[in-house]
């Protein structure tokens, strides 16, 4: 049974579907709003042959979330030879999402709408020294967003948070690496929830961009991928059929727990940082590597001589389980290195009657900005409106 998404405070009771289901909406309900984002515009006789529903169910459900705010009735389109239908989409300003990523050295924020619009983004070092100062910078960060992109507090439906760590098994508490000491182990979610006033939704920021690649990158073109996150470590995530697989712990996608005990070594960008520093190039974080990057660098070819093999073991295995379209090579990589990259990560494929298996693509993220972020605005969308 895969672990739900770890979520701290109640929902708001405006929006809920009525005050003794604590739940947005049904699940007849989800499935058709899950088609009309995957659709953008659609009709109710689309929505009919879609999911298998009648006519008249249809019509009652859209009725029904029109009356919510949820959808819109638009301009007719014409269906050949019969009579126009009206256009159903979402309602962009029905509600809105905010998305939080906390890496080792920076915080990014998104603000999302109910259609999956980026209205506003901000991304900045990690400057706030302790715990509390950070939980109020991001609570200031996004009042700012808010406020510049004209958007009621009171339309905020909740928050999405991405945090580098895996799950201990012991509720939301996440063990992330030593930069963020402060915030191991911790309810982080709760603790967030708190100082922002809404409702948050947590999970670890290799899923979470995954997530964010699905809807806003690649997943247009591949509803199975792996995602591998290049970070301060190495780490990612796996959509299947267009969701993301969380696991019995909420810890798949750690692509790099299998290699220790191979002798391999994992693809972190930490790594590829201290060797640049011993080379005497002056970087104090992966930030500024990311800023700065040089692709004359002859670190980066050592880099990539140590990591390959142990991304080619993970790919191979990846492909072999679950039998993805494609692996997005994403996170904060710089585009050179990680294309310098593809051609040396090796899928293990042995023929037979000279026929191999089918291969994924092995393809870079598409998606704009910070696919944490953007993955973390759409989390609480997700969990309870969309699929």
């Amino acid at each position: 049974m895969a672990a739900p998404t770890p979520f701290a405070r109640q929902l708001h009771p405006d929006f809920l579907r009525d005050a003794d289901s604590g739940v947005a909406v049904s699940a007849n309900e989800r499935d058709l709003l899950d088609l009309v984002r995957r659709l953008g515009t659609t009709t109710r006789a689309d929505l009919v042959r879609a999911t298998g529903l009648t006519a008249q169910s249809v019509m009652r459900l859209v009725d029904e979330l029109v009356d919510r705010g949820m959808l819109e009735l638009g301009e007719t389109r014409s269906q050949g030879r019969g009579k126009p239908a009206a256009a159903v989409t979402l309602v962009p300003g029905y509600a809105h999402a905010i998305g939080v990523s906390i890496t080792t050295d920076s915080i990014a924020l998104a603000l999302m709408d109910f259609a999956g619009n980026v209205l506003g983004q901000h991304q900045e070092p990690m400057r706030a020294t302790g715990r509390a100062a950070l939980l109020r910078r991001i609570r200031t960060l996004a009042e700012r967003l808010l406020r510049k992109s004209e958007v009621d507090e009171d339309s905020v439906f909740g928050v999405g948070l991405g945090l580098t760590g895996f799950f201990v098994g012991d509720g939301s508490k996440v063990n992330p690496p030593d930069p963020l000491e402060g915030l191991a182990l911790l309810e982080v979610d709760a603790l967030l929830a708190d100082a922002m006033g809404h409702p948050v939704w947590l999970d670890n920021d290799g899923s979470v961009a995954a997530i964010g690649e699905s809807l806003h990158g690649v997943g247009h073109r591949y509803r199975d991928f792996a995602y591998f996150y290049f970070g301060h470590g190495f780490g990612g995530g796996l959509i299947m059929d267009g969701r993301c697989a969380r696991g019995a712990h909420g810890n798949a996608g750690e692509f790099a727990g299998m290699l220790p005990a191979l002798g391999l070594e994992r693809a972190a960008l930490e790594t590829l940082r201290a060797m640049l520093v011993k080379d005497g190039v002056a970087l104090a974080d992966i930030q500024a590597l990311v800023e700065h990057y040089d692709p004359r660098w002859p670190a980066i070819e050592r880099w990539i001589e140590r990591v390959a093999p142990g991304l080619s073991v993970i790919a191979s295995a990846v492909v072999a389980i679950v039998d993805p379209q494609a692996v997005v090579l994403g996170g904060r990589i710089p585009t050179d290195l990680a294309q310098r990259l593809m051609p040396r990560i090796a899928i293990d494929n042995v023929s037979r009657r000279g026929r191999a298996r089918p291969q994924p693509s092995i393809v870079l993220a598409e998606a704009p900005f910070d696919a944490v972020a953007l993955g973390a605005a759409s989390l609480p969308f997700k969990e309870c409106f969309f699929h």
